[in-house]
C-alpha cells in the first residue's frame, strides 16, 4: 500500500521547472505513452507532468535582460512524437497581433519558434513556428552564412530583424506537424505536436537534442529566448539548451508514394482541319523512403509540379544578371539545407524540367551526405539533341565545436558538352566571437566547342561582438568559371569587402535602447580591366563606357577603367 501511494504521488505531482536565466538548460524531458487532441487547450492531465521551461531572456533589442513578457513552454514526448504547450502572457493589455494568415506568412505577428537541433551538432536546426492561432511556419535555421541551395533570397522569413551574419533561415521546406492556438485573457496559448516521422535524427537509442525557443512580441519588436543567447557569440545555435535522455523513439515506416497522371489536348489550326485535338497522357510519381532515422531516399519520374506555388513575379532591372527564384518543388525540398555551400555552387532550379531523378540525403556518423542524379528535358539541352544529365553531391564533415570541412562535386553532361565543378571549403570558430571560412573551387566546361576553365577563391573572417562586429571578404572569380548546376551570377571579378558594425545601447526602457552604425567599404575590380592595354579590349571598353558609367552611378559607384569603388 505504501509503495502504491508513493507511485500515485509521484505520477500526480507537477514536473520540474527549468529556468533559462538560471542556466538550467539541460532538460530531462519526460516520456509519457499517451495521445492527446491538439485543440489549443492545455487542460489534459499530461501537461502537469511535462517539463516546464521558464525564465526567458531578451535577445533583441538588448541582450541579457530579463524578458518583459512572461513565457512558459511545456514539453514532453511520446514514442512517436514530441509535444509543446505554450503559455505566452502579455502584460500590456489587448495588444497581441494575430490573424488566420497563410502558412509561413506570420512575420508581422506575435509568434513562437521552436528550433530542434536533432543532431545536436549546433549547425542546422528544424524550425517550427506558430502564431497565437496556431498558423504554422516551418523550415530550417542554419549557422552558415548564406550560400543555401534554396538561396538567402528564399529565406523570406524567420524574424525580419535577424542579423544575416548570424546564419540563415529557409522557410521553403514544409514539414507535417499539428498546432492549434487561442487567445486568452492576458495572452495566448498554443498546443503543438511534431511527429518523429517529420524529423531526421540520430541512430542511437539514447540521444540528446539541441533546443532553442524564441518569442517575437510584435507590438514592441522585442525578441526573447529561453536559452539566454547573447550577441557576443559567433554561433547562435551553439547557445541552445538541450533535451536530454530521449530514447526508444518510434519513427515507424516512412514510405510515401505519390502517383500522378496528367493528360492534355491541344487544338490549333495546323492540327487536322483546325477542329481536331492532339491528345497526350503521361504517368509519373514521387517516392520518399526513410531508410534510417537520418537517411532518406527520394525518387521521381515525370514529376507533376502543377500544384506547386507559383513564383512571385520579379522586375528585371539589370539584364546582365539572371533572376533568382527559390526552390519550391517537393522532390528537391526534402533535405535541401544539406546542399548549402559557399558561393551557391548548387542551385537545384537549374534542373528545369526533370524527367527522372533520385536523391539521397542524410548523415552517416559525422558526415552529411546530399546527392542528386537527374535527367532534364531535351528542351534545355545546349545543343538541342540530348537530355542533360545532372550529377550533384555535397559532403560536409562536422567536427569540434560546429566546425565543418566540405566538398562539392557537380556535373552537367549534355552529349559532348559539359560543365563540371569541384570545390573544397573549410569553416571554423575560434575565441567564441570569431569564425573564418575558406573556399577553393575550379570548373571545367565545354559548350558547343567553347572550352573554358576557371577558379573561385574566397576567404571570410567574421567577428560577432556585442558592441563591435565586422565581416571581411576577399574573393576572386575567374572569367572562365562556370557552374551550370549552381547560381554564380557574376564572374571575372576580384572583390574586397569590409563591413563594420558599431552598436550603442541605451538604458532599459529608454526611448532609444539600441543604435547601430554601419561602415561598409566595397572594392570591385573586373579582371578584364587588368588587360586594358589590349587594343581590342580598349575599343570594346570605349564603346560601352558611357552606358556602364550611367548604370554604375545609379548604383552609387564611381567607375574608371573597369574598376569600381563603393562610396
Amino acid at each position: 500500500m505504501l509503495v502504491t501511494a508513493l507511485l500515485i504521488t509521484l505520477v500526480g505531482q507537477d514536473s520540474a521547472a527549468y529556468d533559462g536565466r538560471a542556466k538550467q538548460l539541460h532538460v530531462d524531458i519526460p516520456r509519457i505513452d499517451t495521445v492527446i487532441a491538439i485543440d489549443g487547450v492545455l487542460d489534459e492531465p499530461v501537461w502537469k507532468r511535462a517539463a516546464r521551461l521558464t525564465g526567458f531572456s531578451q535577445y533583441q533589442p538588448v541582450d541579457g535582460l530579463p524578458a518583459v513578457e512572461p513565457t512558459e513552454v511545456l514539453t514532453w514526448y511520446a514514442p512517436d512524437a514530441i509535444y509543446f504547450g505554450i503559455k505566452a502572457r502579455e502584460i500590456h493589455g489587448n495588444v497581441v497581433r494575430a490573424t488566420h494568415a497563410n502558412r509561413d506568412n506570420i512575420d508581422s505577428e506575435d509568434q513562437i519558434q521552436i528550433l530542434l537541433d536533432t543532431d545536436n551538432g549546433r549547425q542546422i536546426a528544424f524550425l517550427f513556428g506558430v502564431n497565437p492561432y496556431g498558423v504554422q511556419q516551418d523550415g530550417t535555421r542554419s549557422a552558415q552564412f548564406a550560400g543555401g541551395a534554396g538561396g538567402p533570397q528564399a529565406s523570406g522569413g524567420g524574424f525580419r530583424n535577424i542579423n544575416p551574419l548570424e546564419g540563415s533561415v529557409d522557410l521553403n521546406p514544409d514539414y507535417f506537424f499539428e498546432s492549434r492556438g487561442r487567445l486568452v485573457d492576458g495572452g495566448y496559448e498554443v498546443e503543438m505536436r511534431i511527429p518523429f516521422k517529420s524529423l531526421r535524427y540520430q541512430d542511437s537509442r539514447l540521444q540528446n537534442w539541441g533546443l532553442h525557443i524564441l518569442r517575437r512580441v510584435q507590438h514592441s519588436g522585442f525578441q526573447d529566448t529561453w536559452a539566454p543567447a547573447i550577441r557576443a557569440n559567433a554561433n547562435f545555435l551553439a547557445q541552445s539548451g538541450t533535451l536530454e535522455g530521449l530514447h526508444d523513439l518510434r519513427r515507424g515506416l516512412v514510405l510515401e508514394a505519390t502517383p500522378t497522371m496528367t493528360a492534355h489536348a491541344d487544338r490549333a489550326l495546323d492540327i487536322g482541319n483546325g477542329h481536331d485535338y492532339r491528345q497526350k497522357g503521361e504517368l509519373g510519381g514521387d517516392l520518399r523512403w526513410g531508410i534510417r532515422q537520418n537517411l532518406t531516399l527520394n525518387g521521381t519520374i515525370n514529376p507533376d509540379f502543377s500544384q506547386v506555388e507559383a513564383d512571385v513575379g520579379q522586375v528585371l532591372l539589370n539584364e546582365r544578371f539572371a533572376l533568382f527564384y527559390p526552390e519550391k518543388r517537393p522532390f528537391f525540398l526534402d533535405g535541401l539545407e544539406l546542399f548549402d555551400s559557399p558561393n551557391q555552387l548548387i542551385y537545384t532550379r537549374q534542373i528545369v524540367a526533370p524527367k527522372a531523378g533520385a536523391k539521397l540525403t542524410g548523415k552517416l556518423g559525422g558526415l552529411n551526405i546530399a546527392s542528386i542524379v537527374a535527367s532534364d528535358d531535351k528542351l534545355y539541352s545546349w545543343s538541342g539533341t540530348h537530355s542533360p544529365l545532372f550529377g550533384i553531391s555535397r559532403l560536409r564533415y562536422d567536427f569540434g565545436s560546429a566546425n565543418t570541412l566540405g566538398a562539392v562535386l557537380t556535373a552537367r553532361e549534355d552529349g559532348g558538352d559539359y560543365s563540371r565543378v569541384a570545390d573544397a571549403d573549410f569553416r571554423f570558430y575560434h575565441s567564441k566571437l570569431y569564425w573564418a571560412q575558406f573556399q577553393a573551387a575550379h570548373s571545367w566546361s565545354d559548350s558547343l566547342g567553347n572550352q573554358k576553365t576557371g577558379s573561385i577563391l574566397q576567404a571570410d573572417w567574421d567577428r560577432t561582438g556585442r558592441a563591435w562586429g565586422f565581416h571581411y571578404t576577399l574573393r576572386s572569380l575567374d572569367p572562365g568559371f562556370k557552374a551550370a548546376a549552381g547560381f554564380v551570377n557574376r564572374t571575372g571579378i576580384i572583390e574586397t569587402r569590409a563591413f563594420n558594425r558599431i552598436t550603442f545601447y541605451g538604458a532599459p526602457n529608454a526611448l532609444v535602447q539600441t543604435y547601430g552604425s554601419f561602415i561598409d567599404g566595397h572594392a570591385l575590380t573586373e579582371q578584364e580591366a587588368l588587360r586594358y592595354n589590349d587594343p581590342v579590349f580598349r575599343e570594346q571598353a570605349r564603346r560601352s563606357a558611357s552606358d556602364r558609367w550611367g548604370k554604375q552611378v545609379k548604383a552609387g559607384q564611381v567607375a574608371k577603367c573597369g574598376k569600381t569603388a563603393g562610396f
